[in-house]
């Protein structure tokens, strides 16, 4: 799990940079390269072994593959001129293409364990710092689960709610703080489940449930870049399912290195 934990860290960090980043194809393929060329680096210094070797290869093209396609598919959903993107690269393809890229990725270090390697010199710093009553693996775990919480989760949600027809963009503004909200509950969704208390972290999720449900009652067809009565509806749903999985996938990936 070591592996998949510095893997992860390498996504959510490119994430938080570009994410600030506007709309270059160069930039996108630089920063696309960077993470294929720091996956590698990355493997040299966990040491794989055998089927390791293969796991991290397809976790660098996993890396970039998300890369390119969260960000083409970001700027053409938003309809952002993207000049050098092929015009037969619709923005569901690209979409498609990011996820897919990042579930090969995580999939094959998941899967390779601890063939993928340890990345001893890490560990063996973390045993010397203040964490080292904590087991390294689980603390690398935790560190990049945070991480995904505030970078890549926004991307994996906002992707999906324009993929099924729902932009982001426009709902937000009407359901305002949604951006702020998201990170914030998955983080408290985080630290409960990893505290062991998922009744706590199901009392979140139906408290949010409660509070929005005024403003899913009150009809805003006339607002501005707003699409219907349903359309803020399947917004909320969707986004805060999505948003609820990429927390609780969280919790049991970190679960999982425990057991």
């Amino acid at each position: 799990m070591t592996a998949l934990a510095l893997w992860l860290l390498l996504v959510a960090g490119l994430d938080l940079v570009r994410s600030r980043l506007r709309f270059r194809l160069s930039s996108l393929v630089t920063a696309a390269a960077a993470g294929a060329v720091l996956s590698l680096l990355t493997a040299v210094a966990a040491r794989p072994g055998g089927a390791g070797w293969a796991a991290w290869i397809i976790a660098a093209v996993g890396i970039a593959g998300w890369v390119m396609g969260s960000g083409v598919a970001t700027a053409l959903f938003a309809q952002v001129p993207t000049p050098g993107v092929p015009a037969r690269i619709t923005p569901a393809l690209a979409a498609v293409g990011a996820y897919a890229s990042f579930v090969a990725g995580l999939l094959a270090l998941l899967l390779a364990g601890s063939a993928a390697g340890s990345a001893s010199f890490i560990t063996t710093g973390l045993a010397r710092s203040g964490l080292g009553h904590l087991p390294a693996e689980r603390v690398l775990l935790v560190a990049a689960a945070l991480l995904v919480q505030i970078s890549t989760a926004n991307l994996i949600v906002r992707l999906l709610l324009d993929l099924v027809g729902v932009p982001a963009s426009d709902n937000e503004k009407t359901l305002r703080g949604g951006r702020v909200l998201g990170p914030m509950e998955r983080l408290v969704i985080l630290g409960l489940g990893i505290g062991g208390s998922l009744t706590g972290a199901a009392i979140v999720v139906a408290a949010k449930s409660l509070l929005r449900f005024p403003e899913l009652r009150v009809p805003r067809a006339g607002d501005p870049g707003y699409g219907g009565a349903s359309d803020i509806t399947e917004y909320f749903l969707v986004g805060s399912f999505a948003s609820w999985l990429v927390a609780l996938s969280s919790v049991a990936v970190i679960a999982l290195s425990a057991g």
